[in-house]
């Protein structure tokens, strides 16, 4: 696999790992991390973005080759990576998914809304107009720790699917001369 690839599903991972580290970092009792909600998911999307379109860049070039990305292509590519990999690919998509989990199934109908002038806010969502109802501020956290749990999880489960096609592609790619398909899925055959 060409090392511009292995840096390229390094840097997702990386970002899949902090943005699930942030997401469990909201499971610690006490007040929410301090720029979690605003600036630090924008940062992680920011990230994010690109990794994906180079991604999709990368695997639309490499059928634009004569090399297909079938589905059943893919499953032979992910068991030629190395076991330590896999695990680590497995990991962090069953921490994402229990992170997102865990914050789908809190037993409440509202989410943090705003704060202002000393007083919070949340969304009733049971509300057929979603008015907004103050809150405590033990609440109003609590409210914004859930939030802010599932949107870092999907971010990460995100950056960890744009690792996994990177790796799937780098391994298809026609430079790469190690893996070599079964007759039924290679192309030029």
């Amino acid at each position: 696999m060409k090392t511009s690839f292995k840096i390229h599903a390094g840097l997702a991972l990386t970002l899949s790992g902090f943005s699930l580290l942030v997401s469990a970092l909201t499971l610690l009792p006490g007040p929410p991390l301090p720029y979690s909600g605003g600036p630090l998911l924008a940062i992680e999307i920011a990230l994010l973005f690109p990794l994906f379109i180079v991604t999709i860049g990368r695997g639309m070039a490499m059928e634009a080759g004569g090399r297909k990305l079938s589905r059943t292509a893919q499953w032979p590519v992910l068991q030629s990576l190395p076991r330590p990999l896999r695990l680590a690919l497995v990991c962090i998509f069953v921490s994402g998914i229990g992170l997102t989990a865990s914050s789908l199934v809190a037993e409440t109908s509202r989410q943090s809304g705003k704060a202002e002038a000393g007083r919070y806010y949340a969304v009733d969502l049971d509300s057929p107009t979603h008015e907004q109802v103050e809150v405590s501020k033990s609440e109003y956290d609590t409210l914004r720790k859930h939030d802010q749990r599932a949107v870092h999880a999907i971010t990460g489960m995100l950056a960890a699917g744009a690792a996994t096609m990177t790796l799937v592609i780098g391994q298809l790619h026609p430079s790469t001369g190690r893996y070599v398909p079964p007759p039924s899925l290679d192309p030029s055959a």
